[in-house]
């Protein structure tokens, strides 16, 4: 009977969701910017590409798999890896990677640690993406 009871909690708990899961963060942009020729970071107006219309767009992060999904934000189909889930004492960070042609990365960090319900992220991709996200 006991081996019962311990091959039904194997098969219940491989059917279940994990009760460590991470819930998914709500981010809003609040700016983004470029590197300039000479190396200074200069925000982007004055339609200079795609991004410049991105203040006030919002994704969504599936924390526990890295994966992002927004208008402005995606890493659909990338190889991502989730290099610290982050915590009350450090920043979450998340590097995602597409080789189509050319190699593409995007790298995201989002400051956990930081008092308050606004969580401070920045994504460095071609653009820096910056703002603040939420659970």
């Amino acid at each position: 009977m006991r081996n019962y009871f311990a091959l039904l909690f194997v098969i219940l708990a491989s059917h279940t969701a994990p009760v460590f899961a991470e819930a998914d963060l709500y981010c809003t942009i609040t700016g983004v910017s470029e590197i300039t020729g000479n190396g200074n970071l200069e925000a982007l107006a004055g339609k200079k590409n795609y991004y410049e219309t991105a203040v006030g767009a919002e994704f969504i992060v599936q924390r526990e798999k890295g994966m992002m999904a927004g208008r402005f934000v995606d890493n659909t189909n990338w190889k991502i890896n989730v290099i610290d889930a982050g915590s009350a004492q450090q920043s979450y960070k998340a590097l995602s990677t597409r080789s189509s042609g050319r190699v593409q990365s995007q790298f995201l960090e989002i400051r956990l640690q930081d008092k308050g319900n606004k969580k401070p992220f920045v994504l460095l991709a071609a653009e820096i993406l910056h703002g603040y996200c939420t659970q």
